[in-house]
């Protein structure tokens, strides 16, 4: 299938969404006064923290898998967004991670011991706390990591979702050497009693906007750092080296699942990134997977500056109508 610039947008979906320019408005506050927060327990006893809302005219259920480092927390301004769209939202922080528990002494290190672990949360998520809210028209949103995570999920449980869209997916990082290399490396490093970071790897750390690899909108960078700075718990740092050599085994296998997907999925592809890498989204297009480039976008398609943003969400709600 040949890749598509700019699919569906030729449609009659509305344009009007959050702006940078007018973040946390009134309206986005009285909207998050109604979103439930809560945490379930783990078939292996460890908390994860999730919020949820229905819409009370709902034309469908999107379920949010955040990339690494994040947080339902992070997404209030598209949970909004796409609320008002007339979605009902699930989200959840994996493990590890914002407001979830921490499986290391260091709770700033990015770790997991297993990816699939990370599939079987979202799969235990699933089960406990979006299906007991029966509705029709089950969305997946997912974004970084969170698309690897739900491409696997897809491949392992094909019948719970009518289509999902993945912004930037880690199928594949951004390495300075060559993958074989730097999961050598990695390996080799890995201290199996006591996780450790990756060569050069750090506690949580923010950037100058000037430095950072996330987005060319600098209203919601400093938004997003502000979050962190109010609310501690959600700092987290650099991954461990056994979290990347798990997360560049998933990434390839999350490539298959795409390509063999059951259901539609688009990638939404940021153009600028420099945290995944591009060329392994494109491996993935084939049959009912296919790809839309985000231009003048970095990793964080979702916190971009609006014309990128506004182009992104446009051919996501697009494409789930298309699924309906």
């Amino acid at each position: 299938m040949s890749i598509a610039t700019e699919p569906y947008m030729n449609t009659t979906i509305p344009t009007s969404f959050s702006s940078e320019h007018h973040l946390n408005s009134p309206e986005q506050k009285v909207f998050w006064q109604q979103v439930t927060q809560s945490s379930f327990k783990t078939r292996d006893d460890i908390t994860l923290a999730y919020a949820r809302i229905t819409h009370p005219n709902s034309i469908g259920t999107i379920v949010i898998s955040s990339g690494r480092v994040e947080s339902y927390l992070k997404y209030k301004e598209l949970m909004f967004d796409l609320y008002e769209q007339g979605y009902s939202l699930f989200a959840i922080d994996h493990r590890g991670q914002g407001l979830s528990a921490r499986t290391t002494q260091n709770a700033h290190q990015g770790h997991i011991d297993k990816f699939q672990r990370y599939v079987d949360d979202f799969a235990e998520f699933i089960d406990k706390v979006v299906k007991p809210h029966p509705m029709e028209n089950y969305f997946l949103v997912g974004h970084s990591m969170g698309g690897a995570i739900g491409t696997l999920y897809l491949e392992q449980y094909p019948n719970t979702f009518k289509a999902a869209v993945f912004s930037a997916p880690m199928y594949g990082i951004k390495l300075p050497l060559t993958k074989g290399f730097i999961r050598g490396l990695a390996s080799l490093l890995d201290n199996h009693k006591q996780p450790n970071y990756i060569l050069g790897g750090k506690d949580y750390h923010a950037a100058a906007f000037e430095k950072n690899d996330l987005t060319n909108s600098k209203l919601r960078y400093e938004d997003y750092r502000e979050l962190y700075q109010q609310v501690p718990q959600l700092q987290l740092g650099s991954p461990t080296n056994h979290w990347l050599v798990e997360s560049i085994d998933a990434g390839e296998q999350a490539i298959q699942a795409a390509r063999n997907s059951k259901i539609p999925l688009l990638i939404l592809q940021a153009e600028e990134d420099t945290i995944v890498d591009n060329r392994a989204q494109k491996r993935a297009i084939n049959g009912f997977c296919q790809l839309t480039k985000i231009p003048y976008a970095r990793h964080e398609i979702f916190m971009e500056r609006d014309k990128a943003r506004n182009q992104a969400l446009n051919a996501l709600l697009a494409f789930l109508a298309k699924a309906q």
